[in-house]
């Protein structure tokens, strides 16, 4: 490799990336030593996603439950603190002794639709102040549905642009392995439904109205929503039994019986604010259909629970349904050429049986091997690792520039 010793190079690189949402905050820091990076590859280093992941290291991931709804918007600053204080304990040099905050923070937004705003503005507003006060500005940045990092004060101006922005990084990491299909993230509220060609997404909306119309984002998930928005009736007893429309229990309830989830994973609140163990779930499921634990067996529960289960599924296989006629109307290719990146909480849970049971073949599919708190926090990772590759991006935008100033002063010496 030529010499690059005019460079100034910013060696060590942790990336701290927050994905704010109205419920949870998801925590991820990557590590990323770029002269090592440079000297693992050759001259002709490229830059991809692929690339930047297999080599960044993952340090630390976590999950700040902070619903915002039911919170003074002001305490969001004690999670910031308390996200800061944890990673600056991390971030140590090789003798252990804590260096000064060397790192960025890469932010992703969806938190600015909860109604604890009463704009979209004041939501983005809102939080860019508590990051304001908690983290240096300058190392700030805000990525936006065009897929390009923003200052603090340009996602203040252009609010709308850094709005529900959390698809982006994913669709980008992933869209890099899978070049045409469909990207499906599943979390614990909401269901993204990506459109993927030439390994860039194709999204025909940039808002969550224009992506609810073309079904490129469907509102349910695994945790959050009330089980009275997947089904009107459960089967009980040799009947269909009209459910309550009351906020009884929740399908978190339902996954947690049905042995899909655990109680770590079960990460929002319980609608009743009591436990989240197997007793409890099953107090709130009894209720849907007005009862209590004493008046319907578990037996009856669980077929409860199951038929729940199925009738989410159907959902998520109608607008997997959906999003794939769409995608073969765009682009004028065949079913059987798409492949599907799936990843988030439901992946395994809802994403690959739906898929399946659609006639999707396994070849078709394919889930991010991630561990369980990573899978959770997928957004975060892939939005730290977009950033490093705009790092590394921008080295080797200053590496060529000088190995090309320098082939011209050596011509001109001859």
């Amino acid at each position: 490799m030529q010499k690059m010793s005019k460079i100034k190079k910013d060696t060590c690189r942790f990336i701290l990336s927050l994905d704010i949402g109205g419920a949870n905050t998801k925590v991820s820091l990557l590590k990323l030593d770029l002269e090592e990076y440079i000297k693992k590859s050759e001259d002709n280093l490229i830059s991809s996603y692929k690339n930047i992941l297999s080599s960044s290291t993952h340090v630390y991931s976590d999950i700040q439950f902070f619903p915002f709804w039911d919170r003074k918007t002001e305490d969001f600053n004690h999670v910031l603190k308390e996200i800061k204080t944890e990673i600056e304990k991390i971030i140590t040099d090789d003798n252990n002794n804590r260096l000064q905050p060397n790192y960025h923070v890469v932010v992703t937004v969806t938190a600015e639709l909860s109604d604890a705003f009463y704009t979209k503005k004041e939501g983005i507003v809102t939080i860019c102040d508590s990051l304001r006060k908690v983290f240096n500005e300058s190392e700030v940045r805000f990525i936006n549905v065009h897929g390009n990092f923003i200052k603090i004060t340009d996602a203040i101006e252009d609010y709308l642009s850094v709005s529900a922005s959390n698809w982006v990084s994913t669709s980008l990491v992933l869209g890099e392995r899978e070049k045409l299909g469909i990207l499906l993230d599943m979390g614990s509220t909401t269901l993204d439904l990506i459109p993927i060609k030439d390994g860039i997404p194709v999204t025909i909306g940039k808002n969550d109205v224009d992506r609810l119309l073309n079904y490129e984002l469907f509102y349910t998930g695994i945790l959050r929503p009330p089980v009275s928005t997947v089904a009107y009736n459960v089967p009980f007893r040799n009947s269909l039994c009209p459910m309550s429309f009351e906020e009884f229990a929740l399908m978190a309830d339902v996954y947690l019986i049905l042995g899909e989830i655990s109680e770590e994973q079960y990460t929002c609140d319980t609608v009743d604010g009591r436990g989240k163990d197997l007793q409890n779930c099953y107090a709130r499921l009894s209720r849907i259909i007005c009862g209590d634990p004493d008046m319907i067996t578990r037996e009856e529960l669980d077929q409860i629970a199951h038929d729940l289960y199925i009738k989410q599924k159907e959902l998520v296989k109608d607008a997997i349904t959906r999003a794939i006629d769409k995608f073969i109307r765009r682009f004028i290719v065949p079913k059987s050429r798409l492949r599907f990146n799936i990843t988030g909480l439901g992946a395994k849970i809802l994403l690959e049986p739906a898929l399946k049971e659609l006639g999707i073949k396994e070849k078709q599919i394919f889930i991010c091997e991630l561990s369980e708190i990573e899978h959770i926090v997928s957004t975060a990772i892939c939005l730290g690792v977009v950033y490093l590759k705009s790092l590394v991006d921008h080295f080797l935008y200053e590496r060529d520039a000088l190995i090309k100033k320098e082939q011209n002063d050596n011509v001109k010496e001859e």
